[in-house]
């Protein structure tokens, strides 16, 4: 894949490092891609990872992380997304674990990851931990990613209630992560609409969808109708910095990170309005030379 300096969806970022914490532990990026071919178009690369072990370890594990699976993303050719990403997460777990081995200071780092992947306007997601993905579609909000934690498994198991998992001492309890000693079993679940068991990866994002996603900074501290109205009623950077002042006002106890990216209404995208155009004027030349021939045919055939 070949990045791009401009990508093809508007999209907005902001990470901080709150109000008690003294230092920032999240790391993201978003990275552009040109059209791959044909069957692959331009796309559009988002990851979070939200770093875990001190000071300069979860730091660490984080930018590690990040850097890599982009890194590893852009050596593919974007043709099996969900493979590529789940191999992608997994060599940045190996080269987590190799750096937390190799030093003392940085000795049970990690991080967690969430990554979502638009190629032209289908969704692909992947994640491990609690790093959450949601997706505003037609004016609902809802998550489409799972947390990998020990409350989570509870809930799935029917161990506890909803009601009994409201502060309970295990929230954070984190399943899955980047730098495990084996690789991490990454989550490829796209969970949409009323049924759970059915995977939507690759669906298709219409104009007006705003894709968010978020470090547990932010999710701990705001609800999803609170997150949904700021992003409806906001251009999407007002909106993230609208949610930062919100999480301020309750503490802001963790770093705080987002991406927010949002699918244009109307029109085509640029690139294939190009392709477009290439087609018409391709089907006009040879129109043209079609009528070319058939005068001269008619000539040739009225002047024996």
């Amino acid at each position: 894949m070949k990045r791009k300096s401009h990508s093809h969806l508007p999209f907005a970022i902001l990470s901080d490092a709150g109000l008690v914490r003294d230092h920032n532990e999240d790391n993201l990026a978003i990275t552009a891609f040109a059209a791959a071919s044909e069957l692959i178009p331009e796309s559009l690369l988002c990851v979070l990872c939200d770093g875990v072990g001190g000071h300069q370890g979860g730091e660490t594990a984080s930018r590690m992380a990040v850097d890599q699976i982009t890194n590893y993303i852009e050596g593919t050719d974007g043709s099996a997304p969900l493979i590529q990403m789940t191999s992608a997460i997994q060599s940045a777990s190996d080269l987590v674990w190799q750096a937390a081995q190799a030093s003392a200071d940085l000795h049970g780092m990690a991080s967690t990851a969430a990554c979502a992947w638009i190629i032209g306007r289908r969704l692909f997601i992947s994640t491990v931990g609690d790093s959450r993905i949601y997706l505003l579609k037609k004016g609902f909000i809802r998550q489409i990613s799972v947390d990998h934690t020990w409350l989570q498994e509870a809930l799935e198991a029917g161990l506890i209630t909803r009601e009994e998992a409201k502060g309970h001492p295990n929230a954070h309890v984190i399943k899955r992560f980047i730098g495990s000693e084996n690789a991490p079993d990454v989550d490829v679940r796209l969970n949409f609409g009323a049924d759970n068991q059915q995977n939507h990866q690759g669906m298709q994002l219409d104009g007006g969808d705003i894709l968010f996603m978020c470090s547990d900074g932010i999710s701990d501290l705001i609800q999803e109708t609170e997150i949904s109205a700021l992003l409806k009623s906001s251009d999407l950077n007002a909106a993230l910095e609208a949610l930062k002042q919100m999480a301020y006002q309750r503490g802001a106890i963790d770093n705080l990170s987002m991406i927010a990216v949002k699918i244009p209404t109307g029109g085509l995208p640029v690139t294939r309005k190009i392709k477009f155009l290439r087609l018409l004027v391709f089907a006009c030349v040879l129109l043209f030379a079609s009528l070319v021939g058939i005068y001269f045919g008619w000539l040739a055939l009225g002047n024996p």
